[in-house]
This record gives C-alpha cells, sequence and structure tokens, in this order.
C-alpha cells in the first residue's frame, strides 16, 4: 500500500460461537446474527441480517473497498438442500485511510442475506455463517471473524421479534433499478450516461462504483443534467485490466425514495 504502513494484528483468545442476537466481538467490530421470522416456512426464503458494530475511530470495507481493503465475507453451514443467496450490503461511504481513497462502514453496518429451505424441510433448522471482516484506521488494520448460528423450528414463517429492525436494514438496500446506463471510455476518462431516466431525478445524489477496478475511487462520481441525458465524467481506475466489460453503480440521497443499483454491461 503507496504511501502508508499498516500493521496486522490479530486477535486471540476472543469466543467464536454465539447463539441469535448474542454479539461476537473480534477486533474493532461486534457481529451479531438477527432472524426476522419467528419459524421458517418449507419453500419459502426468509432473511437474516448480519449486523457489524464497528468501533468509534475505524471502519469496515464495502463490496468495492477501494484501494486496500477487504469487504465482509460470510461462508454458510446449512441442513440439506438449504441454500443461501449473495450477501445483500447497503449503501457505503466514501472515506480516506492515511492517503488511500475507500468505500465502506463507520459506526454500525447491517448486511441482509435470504436463506431458503428446501419444499420438505421439516424440524428444527440451525443455519450457521462464518464471517471475516478487516477494520482499519489510519495506523493499522486488524482483521476480525465470528462464527454466529440461529436455529429456528418449521412453522409459518411468521415476522419474529427482531422483523422490524430487519425492514429498517431492507430500506438502505439498494433495490435493482432498470435503466439505459451506459459508460464510455476515452483514453483514462469514462463517461457515465442515464438514459431513458425521466421517472428519476439524479440531482444530487450520491453515486459509488460498486465493482472493483473500473472507477477511480478517489474521483468522485458527479452526476448532472444535460438536455437528453443524466451523466457524469470520472477517471478510470488504474488497476483496470483492458476496457471495461461492467459496472455496477449505486445511487442514493438526493430525491431518491431508497438506494438504487443499476448496471452496464458491455455487448459482446
Amino acid at each position: 500500500m503507496a504511501g502508508m504502513k499498516f500493521s496486522i494484528l490479530f486477535a486471540a483468545g476472543l469466543p467464536l460461537v454465539a447463539p441469535l442476537s448474542a454479539g461476537v466481538k473480534s477486533g474493532h467490530a461486534e457481529a451479531d446474527l438477527i432472524a426476522g421470522v419467528s419459524s421458517y416456512q418449507a419453500g419459502k426464503a426468509f432473511p437474516v441480517a448480519v449486523r457489524l458494530k464497528i468501533d468509534r475511530g475505524w471502519h469496515s470495507y464495502w463490496i468495492n473497498p477501494g484501494v486496500g481493503g477487504m469487504p465482509l465475507k460470510a461462508t454458510w453451514t446449512l441442513p440439506e438442500g438449504w441454500t443461501a443467496g449473495e450477501l445483500q450490503q447497503p449503501v457505503p461511504k466514501r472515506f480516506m485511510t492515511g492517503d488511500l481513497p475507500g468505500f465502506g462502514y463507520e459506526g454500525e453496518a447491517v448486511f441482509l442475506v435470504d436463506l431458503t429451505p428446501p419444499a420438505g424441510a421439516t424440524g428444527e433448522a440451525e443455519c450457521k455463517v462464518k464471517l471475516a471482516w478487516l477494520t482499519c484506521d489510519d495506523s493499522a488494520c486488524v482483521p476480525g471473524d465470528a462464527e454466529l448460528s440461529v436455529t429456528l423450528p418449521a412453522g409459518d414463517g411468521k415476522p419474529g421479534k427482531d422483523s422490524e429492525r430487519v425492514k429498517a436494514a431492507e430500506q438502505k438496500i439498494p433495490a435493482k433499478k432498470e435503466l439505459g446506463f451506459m459508460v464510455r471510455e476515452n483514453g483514462d476518462q469514462m463517461t457515465l450516461l442515464f438514459i431513458d431516466a425521466d421517472d428519476i431525478d439524479l440531482s444530487n445524489v450520491s453515486a459509488f462504483p460498486a465493482t472493483p477496478d473500473v472507477v477511480d475511487p478517489a474521483d468522485p462520481i458527479k452526476i448532472g443534467k444535460t438536455r437528453d441525458a443524466w451523466l457524469a465524467s470520472v477517471k478510470k481506475s488504474e488497476y483496470a485490466e483492458g476496457p471495461a466489460t461492467q459496472l455496477d453503480i449505486v445511487l442514493s440521497g438526493g430525491k431518491l425514495e431508497r438506494p438504487l443499483v443499476v448496471s452496464w454491461r458491455a455487448k459482446e
């Protein structure tokens, strides 16, 4: 990591296993697992939330961590036939770690995962997850890890006592938006075009590149309006390998009712 020295510290002697909603502290963050239902219904997906509480003065990382950093990783161990969806990440913050630009979280971040039991699932089910994360401040980066579990009985899938907390977390997860989103390259510059966007107002929104190593994380995406489209001009990442082939952009704030994610894929 150019321009900065990091010391990597490993926490030892910390508890690894915790019951539902009991926090596990490791490094400079504490993790817990929250279920949105009181029981599961066979064949029907239900949400669980991973909450990461980060010590003051430290930050963790988004799916695109920027320069350096490591996003939260979740590895599930589920009963036979069960599946886990992707880790849904809330809107990040932009920050600097020394002279390194990055995206991530301060204070608290709540991630969502949909778990789906098979159609014939019966009885009590224990769902386990191994978490690994990295927290940094301006002088050090400290890894953390935890093993958490939730045990649920078979039933009707009704909301549990923590369902409102899970619903609140859902509002911070970007929703997929079908939009005419295009990317044009000219040397080390990229133009992001948001066309056919008459139904949304992108003025004063915050925009974050969710795809790593495409947009320079040090160059904020500032979206402006022309007569025909919304657009932004940004620098290309120095770590990009050849022309961009895909880019996801998260949009939040401004006049948007909730965060959105728009996607572009190059034509083959």
